[in-house]
């Protein structure tokens, strides 16, 4: 349940960073039909989620001294790594790519899928007890 919520929640972030001048561009699909762009985003949405699942740990405890050293600030540049490595993978399958524009825009893009999935997770019910 928790696996589904954080898709849904990246699918959400990726969507509502396309709706801001930040240089991100989801393409693919019949831009006419509502269903494909949501096949498409439902796919890059799983790409990214996939890529935050399996990837984002291992970076995340390589490069632990410098987060210590840059008191955490170092997480956001992660996350544009990742964002970037999900763009880089999309841009090699056939249903759909995330292009990003350059490092500044794209990393405030990271940012915000950040805070908008954290939130989306927040409100979402995970079908877990919450403990006081």
């Amino acid at each position: 349940m928790r696996l589904l919520a954080r898709f849904i929640a990246t699918t959400t972030a990726l969507w509502v960073v396309t709706l801001l001048p930040l240089d991100v561009v989801v393409s693919g699909g019949d831009s006419n039909s509502a269903t494909s762009r949501l096949v498409v985003f439902l796919g890059i949405g799983a790409v990214l989620t996939l890529v935050n699942l399996i990837v984002r740990p291992i970076v995340s405890f390589l490069t632990i001294p410098v987060q210590f050293l840059t008191l955490g600030l170092f997480s956001l540049v992660i996350s544009w790594a990742m964002l970037w490595l999900s763009a880089w993978i999309t841009s090699r399958l056939d249903f759909g790519t995330l292009a990003i524009g350059g490092f500044w825009k794209s990393l405030l893009a990271a940012l915000v899928i950040a805070v908008v999935t954290w939130f989306v997770i927040k409100v979402l019910p995970t079908g877990e007890k919450k403990r006081r």
